[in-house]
């Protein structure tokens, strides 16, 4: 029970120190020249040197550049399309204009016939006639040997379909492009 008395009187004596020291102090000044202080050392007023000001004038040029680059970007994305659709109808134009010169000439109402031609002569004149360019992504499939009768009123599309028949041929067309696998 001692110990609990001694306690008591030691926390008795401690807040009874502490309402003095709070009474006989006057914290606003310390306060005060404590943040003049905390102010001078952390913000320190800083005047803008040339290096900063050409470093500023730098970035605004490097952000304006990549905006410029983007908006033409996207410009020419959206330009694209019609480019596209402008070049599906002269191919149209083209095909029609192939086929009303063939009605109307009768030499070329004839069909072609190829004797044991290798497949490069055979689609070089097919792909002057339709206006297309034909590429191989084999060597070998150029050296195709065939017998092939090509009539020049067909679509390219059903002369593609006519060779994909064969075991060892397959073509598609991608726009001006004849791809021979």
């Amino acid at each position: 029970m001692e110990s609990n008395d001694k306690l008591e009187q030691l926390l008795k004596q401690m807040y009874s120190q502490e309402s003095l020291h709070e009474e006989d102090i006057d914290t606003s000044d310390i306060i005060d020249e404590e943040w003049v202080k905390f102010e001078a050392e952390h913000f320190k007023s800083e005047r803008l040197s040339i290096r900063k000001i050409a470093a500023m004038f730098i970035g605004l040029l490097m952000l304006s550049g990549i905006a410029y680059a983007a908006v033409h970007i996207i410009s020419n994305k959206m330009q694209q399309p019609q480019q596209e659709q402008t070049l599906a109808a002269t191919n149209a134009q083209h095909t029609t204009l192939n086929a009303q010169v063939v009605a109307n000439d009768s030499t070329l109402t004839q069909p072609v016939v190829f004797e044991d031609v290798e497949l490069a002569t055979i689609l070089a004149d097919m792909a002057t006639f339709y206006q297309l360019d034909p590429v191989y992504k084999h060597e070998a499939t150029k050296h195709i040997r065939l017998y092939f009768t090509w009539d020049k009123q067909q679509d390219i599309d059903e002369l593609i379909a006519t060779f994909n028949k064969f075991e060892r041929i397959h073509m598609t067309r991608n726009e001006k492009k004849l791809i021979v696998e």
